[in-house]
């Protein structure tokens, strides 16, 4: 009788989480509208719902809008880059703006038909890290 007692409860507790998150995802019918301004909802649960796929690039015009954050080695050695605080990976399409190629330094873009390269900038002598002392 307890084991029952406990399923049930375990039951209706996962019910209640899947309510909830898909009240989140379907917001036609919420009370409150919540501008996101291109962040996530703080109010939604992080499990279960689907990621922008970053709004802040499909607004982008000219090369000037651009900042590369970072770039990073992802799985099986692709690898991955930072812009305006967006994840972007090769053959990515933004709006006019389209990741053509990667490496280690740069990004190779395009932003209408356009070719442009960002590098990665040369950190400064006085603020590299780990330097003895």
């Amino acid at each position: 009788m307890h084991k029952i007692i406990v399923y049930t409860l375990i039951v209706i507790a996962a019910v209640g989480v899947l309510a909830n998150g898909a009240y989140c995802i379907d917001k036609a019918d919420t009370r409150f509208n919540y501008d996101a301004k291109g962040r996530r909802d703080p109010f939604c649960p992080l499990i279960g719902q689907e990621r922008g796929s970053g709004a802040g690039l499909e607004s982008v015009a000219s090369l000037d809008d651009l900042r590369l954050e970072g770039i990073a080695v992802g799985a099986h050695g692709r690898h991955v880059a930072i812009i305006n605080g967006q994840m972007v990976k090769e053959n990515d399409r933004f709006g006019a703006l389209s990741i053509k190629k990667i490496t280690a330094r740069s990004v190779e873009l395009a932003i209408e038909d356009r070719n442009y390269t960002l590098n990665l900038q040369e950190p400064e002598k006085g603020n590299a890290v780990g330097k003895k002392r």
